[in-house]
């Protein structure tokens, strides 16, 4: 049962609980509150007629509080991609083949298809094709 605000004559406002079926009948005036020494009470809050609304104000509403902050990490991750990219080591795969290191990815390509044929050979082929678009560019 929902709690109601009830103001006495001399001004002292008295909390108490209604079902619904109370709070309708004070409401349409079947029914009247009284408070121990026998006065009437008059509801000062009705919790039927409480509403609310979501709209901008000064310090931004729900909408324009997330634009913000979208805005704002979008602007930060800008940022922090290019302090990685200005700070961040980045490891380089070193050619290599079964631990031993080459100078290119097609000498090691080149050696694992002596040792162990074309199917071996043909997974360094990402790699090498990196390495050509790198060295032309």
């Amino acid at each position: 049962m929902p709690n109601y605000t009830f103001q006495r004559p001399d001004g002292e406002l008295l909390t108490k609980r209604l079902s619904f079926t109370d709070y309708d009948a004070i409401i349409a005036g079947d029914k009247q509150m009284v408070d121990a020494e026998g006065n009437e009470l008059i509801l000062v809050f009705n919790p039927g007629e409480v509403g609310f609304v979501l709209k901008d104000g000064e310090s931004g509403g729900w909408a324009g509080r997330a634009i913000k902050e979208n805005k704002y990490r979008a602007q930060r991750s800008k940022v922090m991609a290019k302090r990685e990219k200005d700070h961040v080591f980045k490891n380089r795969l070193v050619p290599n083949y079964e631990g031993q290191e080459g100078n290119t990815w097609a000498e090691v390509q080149s050696h694992a298809k002596a040792e162990k044929g074309e199917l071996a050979a043909s997974t360094y082929d990402s790699l090498v094709t990196k390495e050509k678009a790198g060295a032309t560019t």
